[in-house]
Order: structure tokens, then sequence, then C-alpha cells
């Protein structure tokens, strides 16, 4: 009876043996291929965590040596015109007169800020009208070679005069009011934008032109489909120097017929001789300016996030 006993022990230590090796047969081995790619994954996680760590302290960087720039600037402002003889602290005022007369007008009066609005208002419909035209003009021109030979004289011609010299010919064509100031701007911010968007649908790779033609594309779906969106760094180019172009022109067309906006503040100022509200409104139009290209950039980086060059800037 025990040696019995002792056969099925020993039968059932045998499949519990046999039953050990098949799992340890069956467990997966990690092979060396998947041990390469854990550590070359490993590897870049740790580049990836390098890389940023040196673009958050480049960006720390540059907004120190941006702020220590500005405060030595300040600096050597305030301090010129105490020190250097002749210097009439009235026509030259430093910072800290400016300062003061800054926070009454944007504070305490608030009288900058009807200015403020005007030229924000006029800035904005002349750029929409002159980037709108200048989009649709240069995709016509880039891509009808007929209609490209027939507007280039007439529009280079254009292109040439400044929009500071027609300020008095849209006085006579327009009046006084606002009109006359947003058919100004966009003068101004017509020709950035049809240059650029020219040379971009004009540049288009033929492969893309080809390929769309194979494939059955319309001329119009062809133009919305696969130039337009070819051309779009070209485009953004021309519409971020519109911005600019754009501030400038207002101030030129506030300085003559107008009742409120920053160009006729400097204007105002001038004939009283007040410098110092001449800098605050300076100050204004800088501000304005910077906030509006860092906007478009931001935004460009926000919905077109492949064209990083630019929104990066």
């Amino acid at each position: 009876m025990s040696a019995a006993l002792n056969d099925l022990r020993g039968l059932g230590a045998a499949e519990d043996g046999t039953a050990r090796e098949q799992q340890q047969e069956s467990a997966p081995v990690p092979s060396r291929t998947d041990a390469e790619a854990a550590r070359r994954l490993a590897i870049e996680q740790d580049f990836r965590r390098a890389q940023l760590a040196q673009r958050r302290s480049g960006r720390r960087r540059q907004l120190l040596l941006g702020v220590v720039g500005v405060i030595a600037f300040l600096l050597a402002w305030e301090i010129a015109p105490r020190v250097v003889p002749g210097i009439n602290l009235k026509m030259f005022p430093p910072p800290s007169h400016v300062v003061g007369v800054f926070i009454d007008m944007t504070f305490r009066t608030g009288e900058i800020w009807p200015h403020v609005g005007a030229s924000l208002l006029r800035a904005l419909w002349g750029f929409l009208l002159g980037a709108s035209l200048g989009v649709v003009a240069g995709v016509l021109t880039g891509r009808n070679a007929t209609l490209r030979h027939l507007s280039d004289p007439v529009l280079h011609g254009l292109r040439a005069i400044p929009a500071i010299a027609i300020v008095p010919l849209a006085i006579v064509w327009f009046g006084l009011g606002d009109l006359s100031k947003v058919m100004l701007i966009a003068w101004g911010a017509f020709f950035p934008v049809w240059v650029n968007t020219f040379i971009g649908v004009r540049d288009i790779p033929v492969v893309y032109l080809r390929s769309a033609a194979a494939l059955g594309a319309s001329p119009f779906a062809t133009i919305v489909q696969v130039a337009l969106p070819a051309a779009l760094p070209f485009v953004f180019a021309g519409l971020r120097q519109a911005t600019a172009v754009s501030f400038v022109v207002l101030v030129a067309a506030e300085l003559v017929g107008a009742e409120q906006g920053l160009g006729f503040l400097i204007s105002f100022a001038h004939l009283v001789f007040r410098v110092d509200i001449m800098f605050v409104g300076l100050l204004f139009l800088g501000a304005i300016g910077f906030v509006a290209d860092q906007l478009f950039a931001w935004l460009l980086h926000r919905f077109f996030p492949w064209y990083g060059a630019d929104a990066r800037r």
C-alpha cells in the first residue's frame, strides 16, 4: 500500500515538473530588439527633456537681457538731459516727466483712450480691406500670366508711390472723415500682401499643379486647394509686414484732418509745444504695434503650428 502511494506521489511530482518546464518555455523572453528599442526611447526622451530645458533657459535669458536693455536705455535717457549742457528739459523731457503725464492721461483723466480706440478701429478696417484685396490680386496675378503682364506696370508703378504722398488726394476724394484714413491704410497694406502672395503662388512647384490636374481638379479648385495653401508662408510674411505698414500710414493719415487718434494727438501736442504728450502718443503707438505683431505671431503658431519659423520669432 505504501509502495503504491509512493508511486503516485512520484508520478504527481513528475507531472508538476513537466508543467513548470512548459510554463517556462511559454513565458516571453525579452529579446535584444526590445531592449534596444527601450534604450533608444529613453535616449530620445532624455534628449527632448534637455532640449526643452535649453529652450526655457534661452527664453529666460532673452527676457532678462531685454529687461536689462530697457532699463539701461531709460537710465541713459534720464541722465542725458540733466548732464549735457544746453538741453531744455521742456523740449527733451526725461522719462520721469513722461511717466507722470502718461499716468495722468491713462489712469487719472483717461483722455488717451478715445484716441487709441479711434486709431485701432481705422487700422483694423484699413488692414482688413488692403490685405483681402492683396491676397486676391496676388493669387490672380500669380496664376494668370496674361493678367500678370497687364497689371505689372500699373501695380508696380503705384507701389513706388509712398502712401504719405497721396494723403492730400485721399482727402480730396474721400473727405476729412474716417473713410480717407481707412483707404490710405488699405493702400499701404495692399502692396506688401500682394507682392508676397504673388511670389508664393508664382513659385509653386510644378508637380503640385500637375498632380491636381491629373486628379481632375478645376482651375478654381486648384487655386483654392493647392496654390493658396502652398503659398501660405509668403502670405503670412506679407500680412505681418502689412501690420507694421498700417500703423505707419495711420499716423500719416491722422496728422491731417483728424479730430481723434494718436496721430492727431501727436500733431496737436506739437502745436502747443508739449513734447511730453508727444512721447506718450509715441509710446502708445510703439506698444500697440508690438502687441499686434506678437499677437499675429501667436495666432500663426496657434492655428498653423507647422509655420513655426515666423511664429517663434
